[in-house]
């Protein structure tokens, strides 16, 4: 039903999501929709968690012992780059988005997969080295959080004109060049 209702979102729209169009569209009765689901708002919050159960949200930062900070940061935005390449999610989201904006229980579902996000990447980032604090390591998760959903944005906009392989060596690059060096102690973090 949810996959139903993603297909729907994805070709007609958060408007054409309706229980019936649900039940239409996953061959079901659409008692069984509002049995599962309640309502369109029951459907649509599961249709949200869906989104961060999706593959490419569920690429963790697989650790290993003994990795330095900057093998860490790479396996973290290969990650990245594999859910700005999935242009199809992405534009799940941004179709609901004006409607979770409005929606408590919606808002907090996607704040609390941002917040998972952003833990993906502390954990990748380690422990904030001297003079740093947790929320200082907070806001760089959170300004490379926001990189990888413009280059998503981006590449769903113009799909022939954005290089995802480059722009996120780049992104590496810049991530090496600015942030591996605060968090190994060798440059000052710049205060927020």
């Amino acid at each position: 039903l949810v996959a139903a209702a993603r297909r729907i979102l994805s070709r007609a729209g958060f408007n054409a999501i309706t229980v019936d169009a649900v039940a239409t569209e996953a061959g079901e009765y659409r008692d069984a929709v509002r049995y599962y689901f309640g309502s369109k708002d029951g459907l649509i919050a599961a249709v949200v968690d869906a989104l961060s159960s999706d593959e490419n949200f569920e690429k963790s930062c697989e650790v290993e012992t003994g990795q330095s900070v900057a093998e860490r940061i790479h396996v973290r935005v290969e990650a990245d780059r594999r859910i700005a390449q999935n242009t199809a999610a992405f534009c799940d989201l941004l179709h609901l988005l004006p409607h979770v904006l409005g929606n408590d229980d919606l808002r907090g579902r996607v704040a609390t997969l941002y917040e998972w996000y952003r833990s993906q990447y502390l954990q990748c980032f380690g422990e904030p080295p001297e003079g740093m604090s947790e929320r200082e390591l907070r806001n760089y998760a959170s300004l490379l959080i926001a990189v990888c959903d413009g280059l998503a944005l981006q590449k769903a906009l113009a799909p022939d004109d954005i290089d995802l392989e480059d722009l996120f060596a780049l992104v590496e690059e810049l991530v090496r060049r600015a942030i591996v060096p605060v968090l190994q102690g060798e440059v000052r973090p710049a205060r927020s």
